[in-house]
């Protein structure tokens, strides 16, 4: 049986530019304020961004300028960017997306007795403050816990989800990861755990050939010893065909 459920964010439980147009800028713009600042912890966010790029403190900023242009998923710049969009949704400047069928499907999975973790390249921070600070409410209550680069490694290794389902007490089989990206549904698939893509039509209907894809969490079915799509979701799919 399906015991627990782990997520990705960007583009599987939120539209991807919320993440890409509203966030990345908000922390791009302030950079070179938080980088130069005494605040807890950004000391050795630098000195991190420094050893990683083998470029002087100096040019911290230059160099997280670079990666955010470059989509890199460097931890020190997705550290620093959490602490600064948590600062971001504390002040009120900032609200999260997910989309209309997330929050109901996390109140049934739940109510069902599954776990629903979070796995994302950004900072366990910024997932936190993301899902306590969303349209529909808080929705911290529903999250089992969270992870990122630094605590299960990268998104396109198996290994990574190992950790996680060992980290979590549970088989493989028995976890079900949901994203958009096809190179980390087939780590996870080569991991052992259950995969679903996730196609939303929002987000340019992303290809995820050879998982079972759905275009929302209202169209996934967890109820039994692996993920199916809703009948409709398979006659659409077949239309399409």
């Amino acid at each position: 049986m399906i015991r627990a459920v782990l997520v990705d964010v960007e583009g599987t439980t939120s539209s991807l530019s919320a993440v890409r147009d509203v966030l990345f800028p908000y922390a791009r713009e302030r950079l070179a304020d938080w980088a130069g600042s005494a605040r807890p912890g950004v000391a050795e966010i630098v000195g991190r961004v420094s050893e990683l790029s083998g470029r002087p403190a100096s040019e911290a900023v230059a160099v997280l300028r670079d990666w955010i242009d470059r989509d890199v998923k460097a931890a020190p710049l997705k550290e620093l960017q959490g602490l600064i969009w948590a600062a971001g949704f504390e002040a009120g400047e900032l609200s999260a997306h997910v989309y209309d069928d997330v929050p109901p499907a996390l109140r049934a999975w739940t109510g069902a007795g599954l776990r629903v973790y979070v796995y994302s390249s950004g900072s366990v921070v910024a997932q936190r403050v993301w899902f306590a600070n969303t349209r529909h409410g808080d929705l911290s209550a529903y999250l089992s816990g969270h992870f990122d680069i630094p605590s299960a490694g990268p998104k396109r290794e198996p290994c990574s989800y190992r950790r996680i389902a060992g980290a979590l007490g549970v088989p493989p089989g028995e976890l079900v990861f949901l994203s958009d990206t096809l190179g980390e549904l087939d780590a996870a698939r080569a991991a052992g755990l259950r995969t679903v893509g996730v196609s939303r039509p929002q987000d340019g209907s992303p290809g995820t050939t050879g998982h079972l894809t759905v275009p929302a969490f209202d169209r996934l079915d967890l109820d039994g010893d692996r993920p199916r799509a809703r009948m409709e979701v398979c006659d659409a799919l077949q239309r399409a065909r």
